[in-house]
């Protein structure tokens, strides 16, 4: 959480962007699935229904203020990670190449979380270790 605190304004701003990304993920992870196709996972033009979502969902699903995930909607707007539709639905935005300017700005982040979630796993595979050297110890 601390890290991510460093790259936003706050963490309501984290919050937002995950509950944001989890419709179009979760719709990318089953068709990928399915059709065994990995490239299902790119951001290629428009997604079809749960990729695209709006601020009154977003804020049933996070607890924050409708209007309030408007205006943070807005500003990432203009930072250029989000866009709106026509109908008002809002979803990341991608380029004509693909990439999304939001995973752009975040791989600093992602590969500092990354980092912290090895240290972690090889500090929990020591903790493991002992423990089960404790256990087949003679006399225990």
């Amino acid at each position: 959480m601390a890290d991510l605190r460093a790259h936003f304004s706050d963490l309501e701003d984290a919050l937002l962007l995950a509950a944001f990304g989890l419709g179009p993920l979760a719709e990318k992870l089953r068709g990928a699935r399915s059709s065994g196709d990995a490239g299902a996972l790119t951001y290629n033009g428009r997604p079809t229904g749960p990729g695209w979502t709006n601020a009154q969902r977003l804020a049933e699903v996070t607890g924050i203020p409708r209007e309030t995930v408007r205006r943070k909607l807005e500003g990432f707007r203009r930072r250029g990670w989000v866009e709106q539709d026509e109908d008002r639905s809002w979803r990341i935005a991608v380029l004509p190449d693909g990439r999304a300017p939001l995973a752009a700005d975040m791989k600093a982040a992602n590969a500092q979380f990354v980092a912290r979630l090895a240290r972690l796993m090889a500090e929990f595979q020591r903790i493991e270790a002992a423990a089960l050297g404790e256990a087949g110890a003679p006399g225990r």
